[in-house]
């Protein structure tokens, strides 16, 4: 980042710390204050907004503010899903700050299309997502979870399995503040506070901006994690029918990195062994004299942080053209920064005319290029993303049209910056963002351990008819989205990446789908469906392409060639088809799905190459059950469940060279549990709420040729909340309490990195021990509240 962001950075926290206090004084100054309850009165619907009735040919899951404002607001947004039918999410520790993974009916989280109020959020290269870096749960209204297909609309090129979107909260008709203050185990807390000024002028206009401070130490080893988050939503009536609602995001988080372990190292080394806390020693450097340092097995946990930034603006116009003719313009703006991973490598010096750049600097200043010194050095990605979302919706006879069209530009940029570090163990630059630190090549060029650009423009054409009839008891749904993304990607001269080279692909796809709900009765209804999703290939397809090569006493890279890039786009065709009852005291929803999955891509061990490298793993087939339930068995008391049943296989055998197969046809992909069942007990009353849930996650295939697994886990966790009588100036203050894991299960889950990357084998030839996260062991946090 350059200096400029930075000040930004700065100006922005300023801001909210001052607007937050201005609404604060705005609402003071409003003697007619009214404000919405903590805990809802009277009698809540099943489930207590873990279930929410639905009215869609596809299968959907809905989370309203009820249900999330149960959770501990360190929680993320994953930990929000948990006992959903079809998703199997987990966090590395209790609070969630260090992030977490996400499956749904075997998909990946970046095989999904993730968005907050509309705007994508995977990463624009690999589609990626990490939860620790979106909205704070406090602001979170509403979570829909679109199981097997996402909606015609959708602005993505990534969702092959499905879509979920995270709805932020209005503001408020009324002013207030709202202060929460959270403790909890390990050194955790979080300080929150946000401010409504409820309608302005003749109920024109009305915002929210909160502000969030989050630190937690690590459950093993050294380090924690920091957060620091803001939040904003603004809302203009223009008029009725018309509107502008604005919303921005910002999250900046320093976090150090738990360490993964195979079966092995967990058996030998136990399950708390975490990256090492002596910080690693330079050699004295002696001029004329090799000096090679190597890191420490168990590295070093100061050197292995997660620092990212990211930012989202968005805006959503609504406008009522003619009474049956809206309108909607959603343009938003993202904007990513950071580094990960182990970042203690190192580095040899070196002054040859055929090196690039002339070769690596004097590193330890002994006045020779003969070292290899270590050093901190990270993947670094800097991303920017404009797009537009265009909208028309009509009215005519029977008929619900939906028209439009969606463009992004991404602008996706990742480098491998050197810097040192001291004795220590504390490095000048953890961000990698301070150029003036970079170790240098004899030439005055950085040294970069990879140096790449892509450029994407992604792009839809979507059209949608809902048909009635009967009175709207019959409804049919039919859809067709073109999606299209070109990536053009270049590689620019680096020492781990090679020379330059250049490769634009156009990836494209249109997508029908269809849909059926029938309501035979006033509470029962029946559905099916049919939707093409598909996934362009992240852009490491175009990573390492170069074959052989030197480079000459210029510093060019000659005498190469460019492997083929043979991987394709991936294609899920997926059916639903399911049954719905919504009564007064009980709720159920059931669904049978099938996926025919094409070309499924997967990061798997090129054996030849002796690297990890995407493969199209062949064509796989899921099919499965999901059953979901509410029922209040008396005023007070109700209970919520969800069973999933998932049978996902690959169809062939994995071709990863010329000649070679892995053994892959008819074994299950991994990370897919067979059975996964929620439940969760819930007590109301008045200024009462208590929780008792429990999640299931059945065994899981580590592997694609089946040979190395992991035991299934129960975790059982426990929440309570108070809601103390207002006095003075408190509104509504209120305690909770919540306990993670009750019951201190021991629990693994596959480390798959940040996207589908899976190791072929443990064991024999080409074998590598996949690693795993640790579960957390049990944990607790208290929450205090108060609106004024």
């Amino acid at each position: 980042m350059s200096l400029r962001a930075v000040e930004r950075k700065r100006a922005i926290k300023h801001f909210a710390l001052i607007a937050t206090l201005l609404i604060s004084a705005q609402g003071q100054a409003n003697d007619s204050i009214t404000l919405e309850p903590l805990v809802v009165e009277g009698l809540s619907p099943p489930g207590n907004s873990l279930m929410s009735p639905q009215d869609t040919p596809q299968s959907r899951s809905i989370i309203s503010r009820a249900a999330i404002e149960q959770k501990s607001p360190l929680n993320n947004a994953y930990q929000a899903m948990d006992l959903l039918p079809g998703v199997n999410t987990y966090s590395y520790d209790a609070t969630g700050l260090f992030g977490g993974g996400l499956r749904m009916r075997g998909f990946n989280s970046d095989q999904l299309g993730i968005s907050i109020d509309g705007a994508p959020l995977n990463d624009a290269g690999n589609f990626a997502i990490y939860p620790s870096e979106l909205v704070d749960l406090e602001n979170l209204e509403e979570i829909t979870v679109t199981q097997g297909s996402s909606t015609t609309d959708a602005p993505m090129v990534g969702a092959t399995g499905g879509s979920i979107g995270f709805n932020t909260s209005s503001p408020t008709d009324h002013a207030r503040l709202r202060v929460m203050q959270s403790y909890g185990a390990y050194n955790s807390y979080k300080s929150f506070l946000r401010g409504d000024t409820g309608y302005l002028g003749d109920k024109r206009f009305k915002a929210f901006i909160s502000i969030s401070k989050a630190e937690a130490e690590k459950w093993k080893g050294y380090g924690g994690a920091d957060r620091e988050h803001l939040d904003f939503k603004g809302v203009l009536n223009l008029a009725p029918g018309s509107s502008i609602t604005g919303g921005f995001l910002y999250n900046e988080m320093l976090n150090n990195n738990l360490r993964t372990l195979t079966l092995a190292e967990i058996q030998t080394l136990g399950r708390s062994a975490d990256f090492g806390h002596v910080a690693p020693q330079h050699l004295a450097g002696i001029n004329g004299s090799a000096q090679v340092e190597k890191a420490p097995s168990d590295l070093y946990y100061n050197l292995n942080l997660n620092p990212y930034l990211n930012y989202l603006a968005t805006l959503k116009g609504r406008f009522e053209i003619l009474p049956n003719l809206q309108l909607e313009v959603d343009p938003y703006y993202s904007y990513g920064y950071g580094t990960g991973g182990n970042q203690l490598r190192s580095l040899a010096e070196s002054n040859a005319a055929n090196k690039l750049g002339g070769g690596i600097r004097d590193i330890n200043h002994d006045g020779d290029t003969l070292d290899t010194v270590m050093v901190y050095s990270g993947a670094v990605t800097d991303t920017e993303r404009p797009g537009i979302t265009t909208r028309v919706r009509s009215q005519i006879a029977n008929h619900h049209l939906m028209g439009g069209y969606w463009f992004e530009y991404a602008h996706h940029r990742r480098t491998q910056p050197a810097v040192s570090f001291d004795t220590a163990g504390n490095s000048a630059d953890p961000w990698l963002e301070k150029g003036s630190l970079y170790l240098l090549r004899q030439n005055s060029t950085p040294y970069m351990g990879r140096d790449f650009l892509t450029l994407n423009t992604s792009q839809s054409f979507f059209g949608q008819d809902d048909i009635s009839f009967l009175n709207d008891e019959l409804i049919l749904t039919l859809g067709l989205r073109y999606t299209q993304i070109q990536r053009d990607f270049t590689n620019f001269a680096s020492e781990g990446g090679g020379g330059y080279y250049n490769i634009k692909e156009t990836y494209a796809k249109p997508l029908p789908s269809v849909g059926l709900r029938y309501q035979f009765t006033e509470a029962q209804q029946v559905f099916i469906s049919r939707a093409e999703n598909f996934k362009a290939p992240p852009d490491s397809v175009f990573y390492g392409l170069i074959k052989g090569g030197s480079f000459d006493n210029q510093g060019q890279l000659t005498g190469y060639t460019l492997k083929p890039v043979n991987v394709k786009e991936e294609v899920a065709t997926n059916w639903d088809l399911g049954y719905r009852y919504t009564g007064k005291n009980i709720s159920i929803s059931g669904s049978l799905f099938y996926i025919d999955y094409r070309d499924r891509i997967a990061s798997a061990y090129d054996p030849a190459n002796n690297i990890d490298t995407n493969y199209n793993v062949g064509d796989s087939t899921t099919r499965g059950v999901e059953l979901e339930s509410a029922y209040r068995f008396l005023s007070n008391w109700s209970v919520y469940s969800s069973l999933t049943y998932t049978d996902s296989h690959i169809d062939q055998n994995m071709q990863t060279s010329a000649n070679t197969f892995e053994a892959t046809a008819g074994k299950a992909f991994p990370d897919v549990p067979n059975w996964m069942s929620g439940s969760a007990l819930q007590y109301r009353n008045g200024p009462w709420s208590a929780n008792l849930s429990a999640k299931y996650t059945g065994k899981r295939y580590s592997t694609l040729v089946n040979d190395e697994s992991i035991k299934g886990y129960t975790l059982v966790s426990f929440d309570a909340g108070y809601r103390l009588p207002s006095k003075g100036w408190f509104k509504d203050p209120t305690v909770r309490f919540n306990v993670y894991n009750l019951f201190n299960q021991d629990y693994l889950n596959l480390n798959a990195g940040s996207g589908s990357g899976f190791t072929n084998r443990a064991l024999g030839v080409g074998g590598v021990a996949p690693s795993y996260y640790v579960g957390a062991p049990r944990s607790f946090s208290v929450m205090l509240s108060t609106d004024f």
